[in-house]
């Protein structure tokens, strides 16, 4: 078999981050500490104590990914992270359907998480900050500061997460140390009903493991900073599985702690706020403030790292020519005393800004979801047939077991799509069909024309 030729990195992009540089951005990006206090509580309300299983099941679909991510990283390293293996492997079209479905990812996920820093920030302070408002200057501060050198932000987020990884000891040390619910409880799910405690369904369960991949999502960012590595993206498959299994201890240790400290399940269950129960119930109004304090940053840190890993895949669009030439040579333009694609970085600040006056998180929630779903589908294809399409391109990294894994991704995400498309929102399915009609038109306009998109 002729292997051929590794990709040629970009001379723009300075390689200076080592694996654990490329782990804590990764790490910072999916903030373990706002999945726990603002995503994991819809699913608490949604699977009751089942959140357990949702997180277990989805700690496991989510390693199928990560092995997906961990093999396709590195044989085909390169900025543009899922587009890439999407247009190698299948082609044209498909690697513009799924570039404009991460696109449309990458503008969500923003404002999703900083709608409810507003919450923690008042909680922190006892100020009384409109939400909208605060999520409005979290999200443009955080595309500012990403346009600055990369080590220095790999710097800034690594010791953030510190701080993330502290406000949660905070959670495990208050739900283990005052015990009131026995674990082995927590492996049968039970759910509030009208204020009384029923069996969860497994359906329930199943339903919340779309929030709990949400909640992990962010693992495969580690890709798109390939071109960033000393290493020259030998590193990724390491950065990639080492992220998602600290991402997955760092999340479901404080869940488990939270429902084995609880007082009563039943007022937890019942509570909008399941940690602030838990903190009011074995804490003070103190070590409330210190706990809310570190989520708040925790936001604000994970949304500079998701600024960072959407700067790489902007630039490397431009440099594959997807876009009209005047955008591609604006995408593609480093700044010269940070290093940095800053136009490419900026793109997307001001619609991602202008999502966080929408006024309902959970719908925001729940499209993005189905964008990730959408995403990992495609990521589980790719895995499984890479090896079989590009027999030119050597697999330095091989899963184990393949293609069990990769087989595992596809069911699991197909699974939860179709389950999750059943009950969309028209507006929402409606939205995915017109990414998918505008990859098909700015495909025949401009990547059917483009050489370098060709060759990619």
């Amino acid at each position: 078999m002729t292997s051929a030729p590794p990709p040629k990195l970009s001379p723009e992009l300075k390689p200076t981050l080592s694996v654990p540089d490329v782990v804590a951005i990764t790490v910072s990006s999916v903030t373990p500490a706002s999945s726990v206090f603002v995503i994991a509580p819809f699913a608490i309300a949604q699977a009751g104590t089942g959140v357990i299983w949702a997180f277990i099941l989805g700690g496991v679909l989510a390693l199928m990914f990560a092995l997906c991510y961990a093999e396709l990283g590195r044989a085909h390293s390169a900025a543009g992270g899922e587009y890439v293996f999407a247009k190698r492997v299948f082609g044209g079209m498909a690697g513009y359907a799924t570039f404009l479905t991460v696109l449309a990812m990458l503008l969500f996920i923003p404002p999703v998480l900083a709608t409810g820093a507003a919450t923690y920030l008042n909680a922190a302070l006892g100020t009384q900050f409109d939400g909208q408002t605060v999520a409005l200057v979290i999200v443009t501060l955080s595309y500012l500061l990403g346009i600055l050198n990369i080590k220095l932000n790999a710097w800034v987020t690594g010791s953030c997460l510190l701080l993330e990884v502290a406000a949660l000891m905070v959670i495990v040390v208050l739900g283990f140390g005052h015990a009131q619910q026995p674990i082995a409880s927590l492996l049968s799910p039970v759910a509030l009903d009208n204020g009384v405690l029923h069996v969860a369904p497994w359906a329930l369960v199943i339903g919340a493991v779309g929030t709990a991949l949400f909640s992990f999502n962010g693992y495969g960012g580690a890709v798109l900073l390939a071109e960033d590595m000393k290493c020259a993206g030998r590193g990724i498959p390491k950065a990639v599985l080492w992220s998602l299994v600290l991402v997955v201890a760092i999340e479901l240790i404080p869940l488990v702690a939270l429902l084995v400290g609880a007082p009563s399940l039943e007022a937890m269950l019942a509570s909008p706020d399941p940690i602030g129960y838990l903190l009011t119930a074995h804490g003070n109004e103190t070590l409330s403030r210190l706990v809310s304090a570190g989520i708040f940053l925790s936001v604000f840190n994970a949304i500079i790292a998701l600024v960072i890993q959407i700067g790489r895949v902007i630039y490397s669009s431009g440099r594959d020519e997807l876009w009209m030439p005047t955008l591609n040579r604006a995408f593609t333009r480093i700044h010269p005393k940070w290093d940095s694609p800053w136009l490419a970085t900026l793109f997307l600040a001001v619609p991602s800004a202008a999502l966080t006056f929408s006024s309902n998180l959970s719908e925001l929630t729940s499209f993005t979801v189905l964008l990730i779903l959408c995403v990992y589908l495609v990521v589980g294809l790719c895995a499984l047939f890479s090896r079989v399409r590009r027999r030119d391109r050597e697999h330095p990294y091989r899963m184990p077991l393949w293609p069990l894994p990769a087989l595992a991704a596809v069911m699991g995400a197909g699974y939860l799509l179709i389950t999750l498309l059943g009950s969309a929102s028209a507006r929402d399915i409606f939205i995915i069909l017109g990414i998918l009609l505008t990859s098909v038109v700015l495909y025949g306009t401009y990547g059917k024309l483009s050489p370098a998109f060709q060759k990619l």
